[in-house]
């Protein structure tokens, strides 16, 4: 027992200096959903593989890809949070490398027409995917420091300074040129779509934000005038919404196997997706097969789940001890949940089609991993209160200015 209270010593005196006290549980509701999901998730890539009559092709893969996720997703979560900002610069260095090893030769792997993996030997990555964690972690650390300085007026709103602006645009534009080469351009959007809610619920001036959305706007204008195939895209999009046109495309046949589920669905390794249009209906169509095989009932089990992801990564945010760990949160939950929403979307012929994974559930280790590591994050800062309660709105501004080193 002493020589556990001297090993834990040091830990107690680090978090007396922060104003921290990690003697909160951490947010147990989060963690079992979202290893729910991950389960759910291997059971029907096996069952995608049987209607292949290749039932352990890719299973063990995935089986290998969630067990490393869960070590990634408890190991983060027992991490201090501020680490991440405080080692923000290899961060963003360690980004901006994945991103360029899609340019060598060889390395960067051409998968219908785009390159976005990246083949390590034993592994693959896509490297957009660790992208948006990391401009989350740096969009929060930009906020944290700039409601710090800067001070809102009624009801929190601030500005962000434009000198500071303009230096988190240099950090992000070599990542979303990057992303538009590969060509990703719904990537790109979907990134963007968090970095403004992220500013939108810090408190940022709508002012500002509509300015970006004016500049932004006129980017991706210029953007599409000169890239086809994503016009091309909307225009498919718009066709297969005429009846006659849409059964034989990958959304008809997402929608003819969602709806043959019925109820309680027709049971797992039912051979319908496995043989029809869907090239892979265990990666970014898999809400269609949850929808045939296990049936509406199911259906709305997940739909539910991740309704309850972002409640749990709200409530925590609002029990975030500061204005930092509060928009990490924030960010991280929109990300999981957006991008369920743009994969449910797409599935169910709401967006156009977009290859963007289902969170914990699609095939892929790249896209567990991040979200794996987003959770964690989540999770580490539900274990953190404040030792003291802040008294001041000048005195919670002091607490995160010491959280946060100057960008």
């Amino acid at each position: 027992m002493e020589q556990r209270a001297m090993l834990e010593e040091p830990v107690r005196e680090r978090e007396a200096q922060e104003g921290l006290s990690s003697l909160r549980p951490m947010n147990g509701t989060l963690a079992v959903v979202v290893f729910l999901l991950m389960m759910l998730g291997a059971t029907l890539v096996m069952s995608a593989r049987l209607a292949m009559h290749s039932p352990y092709q890719l299973f063990w893969r995935q089986i290998i890809s969630t067990g490393i996720a869960l070590f990634v997703m408890l190991g983060v979560a027992r991490l201090d949070y501020h680490l991440w900002v405080k080692k923000r610069g290899l961060l963003w260095g360690a980004g901006l490398f994945s991103l360029l090893l899609l340019l060598v030769p060889h390395v960067g792997v051409t998968l219908n027409g785009a390159r976005r993996w990246v083949h390590l030997g034993f592994f693959t990555l896509q490297p957009s995917e660790v992208a948006r964690v990391i401009l989350v972690v740096l969009m929060a650390a930009l906020l944290a420091r700039e409601k710090a300085v800067l001070p809102g007026g009624k009801g929190g709103v601030f500005k962000i300074r434009p000198d500071k602006a303009a230096g988190f645009a240099l950090l992000m534009i070599p990542y979303l040129a990057l992303i538009l080469h590969e060509p990703d351009f719904g990537s790109d959007l979907f990134i963007v779509i968090v970095m403004l809610a992220m500013l939108f619920l810090s408190g940022v001036s709508l002012r500002q934000i509509g300015l970006l959305l004016g500049v932004l706007g006129a980017c991706a204008a210029v953007f599409l005038l000169h890239h086809a195939y994503a016009i091309a895209r909307f225009h498919n999009f718009a066709r297969t919404h005429n009846a006659t046109q849409t059964l034989g495309t990958q959304l008809g046949q997402s929608l003819v196997a969602i709806g043959s589920g019925g109820i309680w669905g027709q049971g797992l390794g039912h051979d319908w997706v496995g043989g029809g249009v869907l090239p892979e209906p265990g990666t970014d169509f898999i809400f269609a097969l949850v929808g045939e095989e296990l049936g509406f009932v199911w259906s709305v089990a997940v739909v539910t789940i991740f309704v309850v992801i972002f409640f749990a990564g709200m409530k925590t945010a609002a029990r975030a001890p500061d204005f930092l760990g509060r928009i990490l949160v924030q960010g991280l939950t929109m990300s999981i949940v957006l991008e369920a929403l743009m994969n449910l979307g797409v599935v169910t012929g709401i967006f156009p089609t977009k290859g963007i994974p289902l969170p914990f559930m699609s095939f892929g280790g790249s896209s567990l991993m991040s979200n794996a590591w987003g959770v964690g994050i989540i999770l580490s800062v539900s274990r953190y209160r404040a030792r003291v309660p802040e008294s001041s709105e000048v005195r919670g501004e002091a607490e995160v200015e010491s959280h946060v080193p100057a960008l």
